[in-house]
C-alpha cells in the first residue's frame, strides 16, 4: 500500500463510481491492456453514455468500437446485458452479485470488480493477475490447469486481504501486477516485498 502512493495507474474509470461506466471498462478490460482499452472506453462512451443508449445502439457500431482490442464477441455480450438489464432491472447496473451473474459474459471477476469500485462493497476481483501476484507470494498453487476457475484457490487468496477489502486495496495489487510482478521478466530487485516473496525464496534454493 505504501508502495501504491507513489505508483497508482490513473484511469478514467478509476475516476468515476458510476456502474456503468464501470460496467463497461471491467468488460473491456478483459484479457486486454488497459492502456490499449482507454481509447476503446472513451469512444464507447461517446456512443453508448448510458444502458438505454447500448440497448437500443447497433451491434455493428459496438463491433467497430472493440474490434482494435479483439476478443470481440464481447461486442454482443455487451449489448446482451444492456438489453437484459433494462427488461429486467429498469435500466440500473445490478448491485448484487447473483444478479450480475446473470447476465451475458459476466463472471466472478466482473461481478466483484462492479460491486467493489461502484458500489463499495468489500469484493476481492480476482483475475489472472491477481492469481499471479499472491501465488508466487505466498506459494498458494492450483491443481487445476485453469487456475482461474478454481473457487478453492479464490477462497485461499481473498482470505489474505485486509477486512473489510475497499477499492485501494484491490487497485494496489492490480498496479503492482501491471508495474512490479509481471507475467514475464518479473521485477523482482524494484519490489518492495522482496525479502518476504516465496517465489524469490524458492529460486534462491
Amino acid at each position: 500500500m505504501n508502495w501504491h502512493v507513489d505508483h497508482e495507474r490513473v484511469f478514467p474509470w478509476r475516476s468515476t463510481t458510476d456502474p456503468y461506466h464501470i460496467f463497461v471498462a471491467e468488460f473491456l478490460l478483459q484479457q486486454t491492456n488497459a492502456e490499449l482499452v482507454l481509447p476503446a472506453y472513451c469512444k464507447f462512451l461517446s456512443f453508448f453514455p448510458d444502458v438505454d443508449a447500448l440497448a437500443d445502439g447497433a451491434l455493428e457500431t459496438v463491433q467497430s468500437i472493440i474490434r482494435p482490442l479483439g476478443l470481440t464477441y464481447r461486442a454482443e455480450r455487451l449489448k446482451n446485458c444492456a438489453q437484459a438489464i433494462m427488461a429486467v432491472n429498469g435500466g440500473r447496473i445490478p448491485d448484487a452479485k447473483d444478479k450480475l451473474l446473470a447476465l451475458p459474459g459476466v463472471g466472478p471477476y466482473i461481478a466483484d470488480a462492479v460491486l467493489c469500485y461502484a458500489f463499495h462493497q468489500p469484493a476481492v476481483p480476482i483475475d489472472t493477475n491477481v492469481i499471479r501476484v499472491m501465488s508466487r507470494f505466498f506459494g498458494i498453487r492450483s491443481q487445476r490447469t485453469r487456475p482461474r476457475t478454481d473457487r478453492i484457490l479464490a477462497q485461499n487468496i481473498a482470505a489474505v486481504y485486509p477486512r473489510p477489502t475497499s477499492r485501494r486495496e484491490n487497485l494496489a495489487v492490480l498496479d503492482f501486477a501491471a508495474l512490479i510482478c509481471t507475467a514475464r521478466a518479473p521485477r523482482c530487485e524494484s519490489c518492495p516485498v522482496a525479502s518476504m516473496c516465496h517465489f524469490l525464496r524458492v529460486v534462491k534454493l
